[in-house]
């Protein structure tokens, strides 16, 4: 197993650490973060269905073994431990375990901006978010795959109850005064996220992803980040059209969910 690198081949351990910045001050917006000599669990029991406020957060360069974390995270009654280590190079033996078992290891490519953004296309506008707008979004999971109720629901009360007062804005691309497409931008400490940039599939091809991205890159600019990050699959579409338009590689970053107990 190798280290995964930059467009340069090398860790870039500056930008790095600035998305582990904004990950720390967005672990802190739930319920309970606990520091660990390793990094930290984040627990939520509100929404106990969304690993994303439910995991383990991997930092150390030392060996961290995978019965301490299970033995940490399978605690109260959570059925599934979820894992995210943000230098894999670092911690190999764990990843290996980790798939000995079973657990399917998947790999995000971190990618960062730190150039202005261009807003230009007037097909896009920042939602008010009204209840309209949540229809759609509710719509928009399915367009990832996510079906389940239990999960839509949780995700639906993350967005309202706590991102969405901490900052989160929601921008949208119309076509025939529709919404057909959704990006996501939250900036905390002075770092800029963008997430959920998504298309109904039957407005796909348009630019619009495109220019809802650069739109977000604009407002962060706006709002004091001299940095946006994303995640982006390593092998998709989506990687390239993020290197057009400014972005560049930091490296990956490694997770994986347990089966249910």
């Amino acid at each position: 197993m190798v280290a995964r690198c930059d467009d340069d081949g090398v860790v870039n351990d500056a930008d790095l650490d600035t998305l582990l910045r904004y990950w720390r001050a967005y672990d802190a917006l739930f319920a309970q973060v606990e520091p660990t000599w390793w990094g930290a669990v984040v627990r939520n029991s509100r929404f106990p269905a969304l690993h994303e406020v439910n995991y383990a957060r991997v930092e150390t360069d030392s060996p961290v073994g995978l019965t301490e974390l299970d033995r940490v995270l399978l605690e109260d009654a959570i059925r599934q431990a979820h894992v995210v280590t943000f230098r894999p190079e670092w911690q190999t033996e764990l990843l290996v375990q980790a798939s000995s078992r079973g657990d399917r290891i998947g790999w995000d490519l971190v990618m960062v901006n730190d150039r202005p953004g261009d807003d230009s296309d007037p097909r896009i506008e920042e939602s008010d978010l009204s209840e309209g707008f949540w229809t759609v979004y509710r719509r928009s999971l399915e367009w990832f795959g996510i079906t389940g109720d239990d999960v839509a629901t949780q995700l639906r009360e993350v967005e309202r109850d706590v991102l969405a007062p901490a900052g989160r804005r929601w921008f949208v691309g119309r076509e025939r005064g529709a919404i057909v497409a959704l990006a996501a931008l939250l900036v905390l400490d002075g770092v800029g996220f963008i997430d959920h940039v998504t298309t109904d599939p039957s407005a796909r091809r348009r630019g619009l992803a495109t220019a809802l991205t650069r739109r977000a890159v604009r407002e962060a600019r706006r709002a004091g980040a001299e940095q946006t990050f994303l995640l982006a699959e390593p092998a998709g579409a989506g990687a390239a059209v993020y290197k057009r338009i400014g972005f560049r590689t930091v490296t990956q970053i490694a997770s994986w969910t347990s089966a249910p107990r």
